[in-house]
């Protein structure tokens, strides 16, 4: 795993939502990812649905999105 690369998070809520590693530490990855419409399992005011949430996890946590090359 490597900064940049696309994941899958896990949510608060249960579900994964995709994200970007933007830190790399030695078992574990910090990761921004777009918060949609609820953030920690709440609904969110329709303002802040275009912002990032972030997240510290351990790096066997998260899924790499294969991107597709053509």
């Amino acid at each position: 795993m490597q900064i940049g690369d696309k994941v899958l998070v896990p949510r608060t809520g249960g579900g994964e939502s995709a994200g970007e590693v933007i830190e790399i530490y030695t078992k574990h990855a910090r990761v921004r990812f777009p918060i949609g419409d609820t953030f920690k399992g709440r609904k969110l005011p329709g303002t802040l649905e275009t912002t990032y949430g972030y997240k510290t996890l351990r790096q066997s946590d998260l899924k790499l999105i294969k991107e597709v090359t053509r």
